[in-house]
């Protein structure tokens, strides 16, 4: 007996062939263009480079109004055009048409310590997420997610994420002033810097955009890297947080984040510097010359040099090699040695803690996971008691929500209002630093 197969089961022969989408909008057609546009960056980079800034970007102006604005120019009208800092109305500036945000597009006087935009006021997250909603595309896809863990068994074998969802504008909006709302809770305010070592999931988005409308600084740390390396980007960070989880997944295991890096780098190690004031701190209360004193410092300075943080066992390693050049001199018992090695040891363990709070994003599930009362918070406990916050707030400017299915059913305009009474995104200095990042040394 024949059989016929599904048509719709059946892979077509030969390479399936995608048509590349066609570009809204190129104004590089060929080589002239680029020469040409090329030309005349070099001949004024503030002038080409501000008339690309002031049509892309949302800028703020605090005189329009009653409550301040964010502008852009609109090439169409030919006018600055906005939005109501609070409200979110949409308006017309009332600027003239040869007015910019800023004083000095490019400041050329101090290179190569170049300065962008002079005077002026903007904030990334607003640029990002913001904007998007009040200009009526809260419902579209800003995060398509697919997991790291794969299912061979599904798109008709060939394979696909067990976890694949769409977070919408309007949902990573909302996400993210819970974020902001709970770095403040945590009491990390503008200029104040975050750590994030996380797998690849809609929660690092979340937190960081929740730090850029707040004005906190945040270092992103791969989660591939070692717990050393964590510690030494945190302390020289100055970090105040950590954003982490419970896990992730990776080659269809589960890496845990918290316990494998964050823990280790914060309770293994400790900074050099501080290491060393508490070393000198000890030395001091015991009675010793100042010259056994430097003796002991100057080897844990050799032992020690180009390191950002140091477990304890490393400093202890110095002060022996110190010890034993001072006993071997005779200038030093063993039983003095002892005392120093103990003093030393048990102030080592008293170093101040590190951060004030390590935030864990729960995400694999992993039981039983080592848990810090006095530092560890659940991501989702700081984010639901934000959203308590927004609610009120809501309320508060008229805005008849209960829940947070409520906020999402408002419109556009109008979730951005219920938002924006407990999280406005907050004017910044074109020139505030947005995160920093390092080298592996590539």
């Amino acid at each position: 007996m024949a059989v016929t197969a599904d048509p719709s089961l059946v892979e077509p022969a030969g390479p399936r062939v995608v048509s590349p989408p066609q570009a809204y909008h190129n104004p590089i057609r060929s080589r002239t263009d680029w020469e040409r546009m090329r030309a005349e960056c070099l001949a004024d980079p503030g002038r080409f480079h501000g008339e690309i800034a002031k049509r892309e970007l949302h800028w703020f102006h605090p005189a329009i109004g009653a409550n301040g604005a964010w502008i852009t120019w609109d090439d169409a009208t030919q006018q600055w055009t906005g939005y109501d800092a609070v409200t979110g109305v949409s308006l017309h500036a009332g600027v003239s048409a040869d007015y910019t945000p800023w004083s000095r597009a490019f400041n050329g006087d101090a290179a190569p310590f170049w300065k962008w935009f002079d005077g002026a006021l903007t904030n990334a997250g607003f640029n990002e997420v913001d904007r998007h909603v009040l200009a009526g595309h809260g419902a579209e896809a800003a995060i398509i997610f697919e997991g790291d863990r794969w299912d061979m068994s599904l798109d008709h074998g060939r394979g696909g994420p067990v976890d694949c969802y769409r977070v919408s504008r309007r949902t990573l909006l909302l996400e993210s002033a819970k974020c902001s709302i709970a770095l403040g809770t945590l009491g990390v305010k503008r200029g104040d810097r975050i750590a994030l070592n996380m797998p690849n999931i809609p929660g690092q988005l979340y937190w960081t955009e929740g730090a850029k409308r707040a004005g906190v600084v945040y270092t992103p740390v791969f989660g591939g890297f070692s717990d050393k390396t964590l510690s030494d980007r945190i302390h020289d960070a100055g970090a105040r947080v950590v954003i982490t989880a419970d896990g992730g997944y990776r080659n269809a295991q589960i890496v845990p984040f918290k316990t494998a890096y964050t823990d280790p780098a914060l309770d293994d190690y400790v900074p050099l510097s501080a290491a060393r004031s508490v070393v000198a701190d000890t030395l001091d209360t015991l009675t010793l010359t100042r010259e056994r004193i430097d003796t002991l410092l100057a080897a844990i300075d050799d032992t020690l040099s180009g390191e950002i943080t140091v477990q304890r066992s490393d400093v202890m390693r110095g002060v022996g090699r110190a010890l034993q050049k001072l006993t071997d001199a005779h200038d030093f018992s063993a039983s003095d040695a002892s005392r120093v090695r103990t003093a030393i040891a048990a102030a080592l363990v008293q170093v101040p803690p590190r951060v004030d709070a390590v935030v864990v994003v729960r995400h694999s599930g992993i039981e039983d996971i080592v848990w810090r009362e006095e530092r560890d918070r659940w991501s989702h406990d700081l984010t639901n008691d934000a959203l308590q916050t927004i609610l009120e707030a809501a309320r508060a400017v008229g805005i008849a929500v209960r829940t947070e299915a409520d906020l999402l059913a408002l419109s556009d305009t109008q979730f951005v209002r219920a938002i924006w009474a407990a999280s406005p995104p907050v004017p910044l200095d074109a020139e505030f630093p947005l995160f920093f990042i390092y080298t592996s040394g590539s």
